[in-house]
């Protein structure tokens, strides 16, 4: 006996201190997680079913890190070992029932999810997630029964009885369904919502009658309920009663009390069924305008008035001027802004640019594109300093998570601006923060190339940019003109002439001159400077002739004599 005794003691004491190392290296593991060194804490893991093969929380541990691994198929071996051999653990059994959920595995999920709601009855989401199962596998007397749980511990809700109203209507028993509505009915005598509710119920299953008599029962006791309103016109419309329709749609339309929602809802119902023409379009600006008498400050209402205009392709000035509105009530509205920013670009009408990018800055000043474009306005307006300091605050005030290709290209036209002022040391600087953040800025690639090449500096340098220009974009003609002019500085003439003639054709020059609109005359005069140099000069001397046609009349003060002398002279 004492042997035994002692015995059982070892055995004890042995267990006791196997035990206290699993939780030394359960607690090792999870540091080790904590400071994201998933090897070591592995190891622990390892170590810790080495201990015990069978310690469910290691297991289950082992099964998450494999999980998180995308080991999935060894993470589910050990979760599913360690919810065998602690089956009450709730969440053990949750975690995996998600993952079989998750994985469109449901039949595993059913009894962990019933014994889940067994070990934690008062949970109305894992009721709620059962009673789905039971819908779903059209088990509807079990899902029904689980609502039925939850009304035990909830009370009568509105959204169980739909629930179970729809099963029962899937079942066929049409009784037991509006059985389950009238007992919400009864439960909230005061609400009318509820009784409208299975009128309208009555009305989708055609039963017309039962559903006006409901119907009158409310309207006797709360005439002017909004929600009666809305069901008895969707009633007159489906009875194609069109002029009780249309009477009871314009008073719940016009009335101030209705809300937007059911006020957006009618607007929108309206613009899908009336006609795309003129005429239609008349029509509905009509009940937007007399909509908006009665809530002139919705910005709701006249965002909906504006994308009806668009979708209906009715004129920009129409569009604009609701855009005004809404920009009048909610200055900080983005969607308006940046409509009316392209709507001003498209116009030209460069002051009034600058004022809703203005506002844009004021009010979304982290947002790089309103300070870029404002810097763009002014810009074209000729102000070249606001154009700079317009740029230059926006980068400033940039977040740390900036879009870093918007960035180059602030810093790409900022260069731009700064060689038009004559400013190339502080331009090209521009150029080298905006190749920081995007190394393979195809524009600003090809500026800071052409703007070295009429330096003629750093040609190797202005080669390599405008190459890879180039590359990113092979048939832009004025990238392809900047390399082109770049080898006609260092005298690879034949290599100029070959890529010109992917702008300029070496065939047919005269009939390509006669129906080309597009091309520049700096283009035209850097073709002929090439077509030179290659020896064929009454080409030369026809792409100079026609250089001086072009608006910009060219790029060189040499190009008028160059045509009249009949002969090329290098720009001074």
């Amino acid at each position: 006996m004492r042997r035994y005794v002692i015995a059982l003691l070892l055995m004890l004491c042995h267990m006791a201190g196997a035990q206290t190392r699993l939780d030394y290296f359960m607690m090792e593991a999870a540091k080790c997680r904590m400071q994201d060194n998933i090897s070591a804490s592995m190891d622990m893991y390892r170590h810790c079913l080495e201990i015990n093969p069978d310690a469910p929380e290691a297991l289950f541990q082992m099964g998450l890190m494999h999980m998180f691994l995308k080991e999935d198929s060894l993470g589910m071996d050990y979760l599913e070992r360690a919810v065998s051999l602690d089956p009450d653990n709730a969440y053990y059994t949750e975690v995996l029932a998600s993952l079989y959920i998750r994985r469109a595995n449901v039949d595993e999920a059913v009894p962990l999810v019933e014994r889940l709601s067994r070990l934690q009855p008062k949970r109305s989401d894992v009721l709620y997630q059962l009673a789905n199962i039971y819908a779903r596998n059209e088990e509807y007397d079990r899902a029904i029964g689980v609502y039925n749980q939850m009304e035990l511990l909830e009370g009568k809700l509105a959204s169980l009885s739909r629930d179970k109203f729809s099963l029962y209507m899937q079942m066929g028993d049409s009784v037991s369904a509006f059985k389950e509505l009238q007992s919400l009915c009864d439960e909230y005598p005061a609400d009318m919502s509820y009784r409208i509710g299975m009128g309208y119920s009555y009305q989708q299953l055609g039963n017309f009658d039962e559903a006006m008599k409901i119907y009158d029962e409310v309207r006797r006791v709360d005439p002017d309920n909004i929600t009666l309103q809305m069901a008895l016109m969707d009633y007159y419309k489906m009875q194609g009663q069109d002029s009780l329709f249309q009477v009871t749609r314009d008073s719940i339309l016009y009335a101030p009390r209705t809300s937007t929602e059911d006020r957006a809802r009618i607007l929108q119902q309206m613009s899908q069924e009336s006609d795309a023409d003129s005429a239609g379009r008349a029509r509905m600006a009509d009940v937007f305008e007399h909509v908006l008498l009665v809530d002139s400050a919705n910005t709701d209402l006249l965002m909906l008035y504006a994308l009806y205009l668009e979708a209906t392709n009715s004129p920009a000035v129409d569009l604009h001027n609701v855009l005004v509105r809404v920009m009048a009530v909610a200055p900080d509205n983005e969607e308006a802004t940046r409509w009316l920013l392209r709507y001003y670009g498209d116009e030209h009408d460069y002051r009034a640019l600058e004022e809703v990018c203005r506002k844009g800055v004021n009010y979304h000043p982290e947002d790089l594109s309103y300070h870029y474009f404002l810097g763009v306005a002014l810009l074209l307006q000729g102000d070249e300093s606001g154009s700079l300091d317009a740029m230059s605050r926006g980068l400033r005030l940039r977040p740390a998570d900036a879009n870093p290709d918007m960035v180059a290209s602030m810093f790409t036209s900022m260069g731009d601006v700064l060689h038009q002022m004559g400013k190339d040391k502080e331009s090209f600087e521009q150029y080298d923060s905006a190749l920081v953040y995007n190394p393979d800025d195809a524009m600003c690639l090809n500026n800071y190339a052409y703007f070295l090449s009429l330096k003629s500096e750093q040609l190797d340098k202005a080669e390599e940019m405008s190459y890879r220009a180039v590359r990113a974009e092979p048939k832009n003609s004025t990238y392809l003109d900047t390399y082109a002019w770049i080898m006609f500085m260092q005298g690879k003439y034949d290599e100029a002439a070959e890529c010109m003639s992917g702008i300029v054709p070496q065939d047919s020059l005269e009939q390509f001159l006669a129906n080309d609109t597009l091309t520049s005359g700096v283009v035209l005069e850097h073709a002929g400077d090439i077509a030179w140099m290659t020896g064929d000069k009454p080409r030369a001397v026809l792409l100079w002739e026609h250089a001086l046609k072009r608006p910009d009349k060219g790029s060189s003060p040499m190009l008028l004599k160059k045509y009249r002398k009949k002969k090329y002279y290098k720009a001074k």
